[in-house]
This record gives structure tokens, sequence and C-alpha cells, in this order.
């Protein structure tokens, strides 16, 4: 019998992430991606367990892990440089900021290896229920079953008859890799806080640290092209020799949230950003993806195609939800607190993070076992 085949929109991180979890299990994959060329744009990934244990699933994380370094703990500093909370990581709860550019290339060689056919400069326009896609040029690919995984503005979704809401926040960021000094953290991830600005460190490399700048998107100062460094110099004037570090950004000044009534409709079906685009708030944007797609790779492996969808998503939906709303509050407390009640805002994050129940909705997908 021949083996199935899938037709994946989009070379990303969740598209290769399926292609070869599916190709490892036999599957005929075909991905077809836009671009002229296999390229990440970003600086570093955020990586918490889950995202951790889907690379180690498909074989990444071996040829990856020189570049990794574990991070003990996180912590979340205010505008005194006084801490507000802390949180530790151990080798069963794993956090590290890695490279992009790294984790694609690793992904990439997996995909080869495990037989996957990457097709560039094909532009998807459109997907139907029956398992068929539509490019730019008119071509058309038939597969058993076919997925967007083709980002924020995914066409495969706008084309699908599924009820959607796309919504642009008011938050943005500016994301960076900058040179590392020996005086330079080491294994310690920090978050500075100040009014409606925050400033995120974390080491990536032995030669970067990964830095972002969030503000809201009607902060002009903040969120400017080319960066203006003095105007987040005097928010963080300790930070001042780090900021002044920061040369080539890269600049979001919104992020957008897109809910789903259903993430497939027939032999289609919408993975990653496509189905579920949040704010990077909690950094679990590309993790959520990244462990659906291999959630969805093991239900296709155990169950047909009709009960494994159904199955994926009763699974994922429930994870990705809870990310999305805890993303929601997170980003509101940094960069939409009321100026009248910023003298209480630290006390209250502090208790807040203080509970076990918070704690518990905040880290819903880092906890994430895919094919339970």
């Amino acid at each position: 019998m021949s083996p199935k085949k899938v037709v994946i929109s989009g070379a990303g991180l969740s598209g290769l992430t399926l292609g070869t979890a599916l190709a490892q299990r036999g599957w005929d994959v075909q991905i077809l991606e836009r671009s002229a060329e296999l390229r990440e744009i970003g600086a570093g990934l955020y990586t918490w367990e889950n995202g951790l244990k889907v690379l180690e699933d498909i074989g990444v994380y071996e040829d990856i892990r020189e570049h990794v370094e574990l991070i003990t703990k996180l912590d979340m500093i205010d505008e005194h440089q006084e801490l507000i909370h802390s949180t530790p990581f151990s080798s069963n709860s794993r956090f590290c900021v890695i490279p992009r550019n790294i984790v694609y290339g690793g992904l990439t060689r997996a995909a080869s290896r495990a037989g996957v056919q990457i097709e560039t400069s094909s532009n998807v326009t459109a997907a139907c229920p029956s398992g068929e896609v539509t490019l730019e040029n008119g071509k058309t690919y038939k597969a058993d079953l076919v997925v967007g995984a083709d980002g924020i503005y995914s066409n495969i979704r706008n084309s699908l008859n599924i009820t959607k809401t796309f919504e642009r926040v008011n938050n943005g960021a500016v994301r960076a890799l900058i040179p590392r000094l020996e005086a330079d953290s080491v294994a310690h991830a920090k978050e500075h806080w100040s009014g409606s600005r925050r400033i995120g460190i974390s080491p990536t490399s032995p030669s970067h640290m990964y830095v972002y700048l969030t503000a809201s998107s009607s902060d002009e100062e903040a969120l400017s092209d080319p960066l203006n460094k003095e105007a987040w110099i005097s928010s963080f004037p300790h930070l001042e020799t780090l900021i002044k570090r920061i040369d080539q950004t890269r600049l979001d000044r919104h992020f957008y949230y897109v809910f789903m009534d259903k993430w497939s409709s027939g032999r289609a079906l919408v993975l990653g950003d496509a189905a579920h685009g949040m704010e990077p708030n909690l950094g679990q944007g590309a993790g959520v993806s990244i462990t659906s797609a291999l959630e969805l790779a093991k239900q296709l492996e155990n169950h047909d195609i009709d009960n494994a969808l159904d199955r994926w998503e009763t699974l994922m939906r429930p994870t990705v939800q809870h990310t999305q709303m805890w993303s929601r509050i997170y980003g509101s407390a940094a960069a939409h607190w009321p100026k009248e009640l910023l003298g209480i805002r630290n006390e209250v994050i502090r208790k807040a993070l203080g509970s076990e129940d918070v704690d518990l909705m905040l880290s819903t997908a880092a906890r994430h076992i895919t094919g339970l």
C-alpha cells in the first residue's frame, strides 16, 4: 500500500516539525514554501520544556545541543532594581533561549534526513476540504491531508470556510542579538520592568545575548526604527551599556491574536500561528506550535485521519487557549496597567506569581506532553 501523502504550506518551525515527524512515521511529505530560499527571520527562540521535548523526539536536539545553554533562573526586576519574582528551572523543567537560525538549521537537516521534499518559490493561495491546494501560478496539489503552516496572515486559513477572528493588539517589540561580554550573566535570564516598557535579557550563545524591548504600540519613542536608544536609557539607566550594544533589530509594532472555531475542515487544517497566533509574552508562540505539530503527527500515527484530527484538537485546544489568555493578561499588566495604580503593580504581581494556581496556569504549555 502506498504511503499517505501530506502537503504542507510553509517551511517555518511548525511546518518543518510536522513534516519531519510525519516523514519519520512513513508519510510522503511535500512542503511548499513561498520564499525563494529557506531562512528563519528573528533573533532568539524562547524554548521551554515542551519545545525541548519536541526537538528531542524528532532528532533535532542532539544536532544542536552544543548551542544550547540551559538557564537556571528567570528573574523579573522592577524599576528600582528590586526582585519581583524569580522562576527556577531544573532538569525536569528546562528553559533556554536558542538562536532561531540554529533551531531552523537543525529542523531543515532533520527534514532532509527524513526524506521531506521542500519546494521553494511556491506560494499557496488556497486549500479546499477535499485535500487540495492551489498555488499562485495555478498549479494544484492533491493529498490525503493539506496543512496551512503559513503564518499569521495564512492564505489557507483565509480560504477555508471556518469562523475566525483576527485581532491586532496594542503591543509591540524590538528584538535583537547583541555581543556577549565576559561580565554578562551565565545561565541567568532577566526581565526588567519600568512603567509600560520591558527589557528582557537572556544568554543565547557563547558570543551573543538575546534582548527584547516591549512597549505599547502607541509608544512611538520606544518602538522606532532605528531604535531610539536614549528613550530606552531614560527608562532603564542601569542598562545603558547593554542598550548601547544593540545594533541590528527586528521591529514588530503590533502583535496579533488568531481565534478559530475549528482548526480543520475535512482534509484541510491550519497549524501554528495560522491557527492560534498570540503575543509572545510567555515565550510560547513557537513552543505551542511545534508541540501541536508533534501532537498531530502522533495522533495520525495511531488513528485514521478524521479521528486523529478530532483527537489532536481536543488535546491541544485547552493548552492553546490557556496560553493565549495568560499571554494577554501578562501583556496588559506590562504595557497597559493604569498609570494611577502603578504604585501597587509590583506588589500585586508579586503576590499573583507567588500563587501556585497562577504558576500552574502560566506553565500549562511548558508541561504539555504529546501523545497522551
